[in-house]
């Protein structure tokens, strides 16, 4: 990094010009940053042979199931990732005595 700037010795306009300056340079690094991501992302598209719409819906899917944490052992249809309020079928199994442990993935 270069010299630091002493801002104890800038007035209040020039302050505001660094924030602002700052402020731009962010916004740019950040789209650089998403853009180069992004350059990464076709690659890897085009080498699996997908568009990058398949790689995103499977991840979807992926993502679903990787963060089912519990499922209704009297329907596999009916799961829950442990946020948020319980569903139904849990409440009334918990309250027939059984455990959460019994429902775990």
């Amino acid at each position: 990094m270069t010299n630091p700037i002493d801002l104890e010795s800038l007035n209040v306009e020039e302050l505001l010009a660094l924030s602002q300056n700052a402020q731009q340079l962010i916004e740019q690094k950040k789209h650089q940053r998403l853009y180069d991501a992004y350059v990464q992302f076709e690659q890897i598209a085009e080498e699996s042979g997908c568009s990058i719409d398949d790689i995103l819906a499977a991840g979807e899917v992926l993502e679903k199931k990787r963060n089912i944490k519990y499922r209704n052992t009297q329907n596999h249809e009916e799961t829950w990732t442990g946020r948020g309020r319980k569903p139904t079928w849990l409440v009334d199994a918990l309250e027939a005595g059984q455990s959460l442990e019994d429902f775990e993935v």
